[in-house]
């Protein structure tokens, strides 16, 4: 990962870059634009860097600086500074997410990593959805703020179920200190809970929690598929998550219920 594999790949991303910003916009507006991305060029870099070290030689060093940068495009594109956001929170995810798209795109991601990359991913964009759906918006109680970090917290786990069931390197992944035949089981049913959810969910919901993370398919991909906006797609994503953790906690009360009166 020498210096000058990093040095083409910041000349590939900023070519990619000038052809991106060819749009007609106000001149006012660009140079905000592109004094966010000279800013921030080397936190990208830093995040593509990160990700690489997690990842084989093998894998392209230039690709995933260069998708880095094309994920902080994105991000300056769509940020807005009236809503008094941290830009940098604001771009994690989106450079995050674009790097992983690029992977994926690739076909380079071994099926060990999957399960882990997939969950990064899909958190990247729920946790970037509730951001974006945060912003501008009145400030909570104290007691709607517990509700929204409940629900986040409780999208975040079916998000991590979902993705260890896609893989096929469950084993690897589970929890290592669960080494009891007793918490296996209850994380095995855990898994089967979730598959009976992820069928009782509304068709759309459905298709997209199966294209998203059992087919492959990116968010916008699979809106596509379903003839949706990419905000809408989020939105979807984000609300058949939470419909999830609700239909498997209902049916572990169930079960506990039908156990307590064997």
């Amino acid at each position: 990962m020498g210096q000058t594999a990093v040095q083409t790949a910041e000349k590939k991303s900023n070519q990619a870059v000038s052809v991106r910003q060819t749009k007609a916009l106000p001149k006012e507006d660009l140079s905000n634009r592109d004094a966010l991305i000279e800013q921030y060029l080397p936190y990208a870099t830093s995040i593509a860097n990160k990700v690489a070290q997690t990842l084989s030689n093998d894998a392209d060093i230039e690709e995933i600086i260069c998708n880095a940068r094309l994920g902080l495009l994105e991000a300056a594109k769509r940020f807005d500074p009236k809503y008094n956001v941290d830009f940098k929170t604001f771009a994690y995810y989106r450079i995050k997410g674009a790097i992983y798209d690029g992977l994926r795109k690739t076909g380079w991601i071994p099926r060990s990593l999957y399960a882990k990359i997939k969950f990064e991913q899909a958190s990247n964009e729920y946790l970037q959805t509730m951001s974006e759906k945060s912003l501008g918006t009145k400030k909570l109680s104290a007691d709607e703020e517990m509700s929204e970090i409940y629900e986040t917290v409780n999208s975040l786990a079916s998000i991590y179920i979902i993705s260890i069931d896609a893989s096929e390197e469950t084993l690897d992944i589970e929890d290592k200190k669960a080494n009891d035949i007793e918490r296996k089981a209850e994380f095995q049913k855990i898994k089967e809970f979730m598959r009976q959810a992820i069928e009782e969910l509304p068709d759309k919901e459905r298709k997209l929690v199966k294209m998203y993370y059992f087919q492959n398919k990116t968010l916008e991909e699979a809106g596509e598929k379903l003839k949706l906006s990419k905000s809408w797609t989020s939105r979807l994503h984000a609300r058949a998550l939470e419909m999830l953790f609700k239909k498997i906690s209902h049916m572990q009360m169930k079960a506990a219920h039908q156990a307590s009166h064997r």
